[in-house]
């Protein structure tokens, strides 16, 4: 992955119900997740924490976190 681009189809994500919305905070949510695992020598890796975090959303490893906290 780290050589070849990482082609993103919104699509998928629209007809698994997420939005290009939703899609940008789970990433970026996931994204800081990997950052700190990276940062406590739990996950090596090559990859970015970015790069990473959008193919493990696209690939359907990223679960919506729905916290009731957020919209009040």
């Amino acid at each position: 992955m780290s050589d070849d681009l990482l082609e993103l189809d919104i699509e998928k994500l629209e007809k698994r119900g997420i939005n290009r919305y939703k899609a940008v905070l789970m990433a970026s949510q996931e994204a800081r997740f990997i950052n700190d695992q990276i940062r406590l020598d739990i996950l090596e890796t090559s990859d970015k924490p970015t790069s990473l975090a959008l193919k493990r959303l696209f690939e359907g490893r990223v679960v919506e976190n729905d916290e009731a906290g957020i919209e009040g």
